[in-house]
């Protein structure tokens, strides 16, 4: 079972795909989520974000915003996110 990831600015989809699991900056430090997450909502902090994919790493900066966490899916909604 695979995530449905979905990087979104006030100017674009950053980013949308399939991940094995994702790593982002929580207001309360660095959260992981895998399939089958528990429902989750948090804000979000600039820093490093991770997709792990089953071909390899996709690595982005984002500034403030929110992250929405499922069984199934992420969204994060950033102000910015860029491409490392």
């Amino acid at each position: 079972m695979a995530l449905d990831v979905r990087i979104v600015t006030p100017r674009k989809v950053a980013w949308e795909g399939k991940a094995d699991s994702v790593q982002a900056p929580g207001a309360l430090g660095e959260f992981g989520v895998l399939p089958k997450h528990i429902p989750y909502l948090t804000t979000l902090v600039p820093g490093p974000v991770t997709v792990h994919t089953g071909e390899g790493k996709v690595r982005f900066t984002v500034g403030v915003g929110f992250a929405e966490a499922g069984p199934d899916r992420v969204t994060i909604l950033t102000e910015s996110c860029e491409a490392v």
